[in-house]
């Protein structure tokens, strides 16, 4: 099954199983929210999915704290704003 055009939201995307989803995801050609807490790890896992060749107008991402409504609501707000839909919620 092939992701390309498709918009997927990760959760905990600095690193591990959701960084690697994220990049393979981002790859195969998906439109690609991440989202951590933490800022800085956030922007080191978006600069390797650009690194990788994937264009920033298929990557939008979000610090947020998914464990509160506030959080998700934001993620979610953010990734409709940008990409109008989407279709996969992996959650880490």
């Amino acid at each position: 099954m092939s992701f390309s055009g498709k918009t997927v939201i990760i959760t905990g995307s600095s690193n591990g199983i959701g960084r690697s989803a994220a990049l393979l995801f981002a790859q195969d050609g998906a439109n690609v929210t991440i989202t951590e807490r933490n800022a800085e790890r956030l922007e080191e896992t978006r600069q390797l999915i650009l690194k990788s060749g994937v264009s920033e107008s298929h990557l939008n991402s979000v610090v947020a704290d998914v464990t509160t409504s506030g959080g998700q609501d934001l993620l979610v707000k953010s990734t409709l704003h940008k990409f109008g839909k989407f279709i996969f919620w992996w959650v880490r």
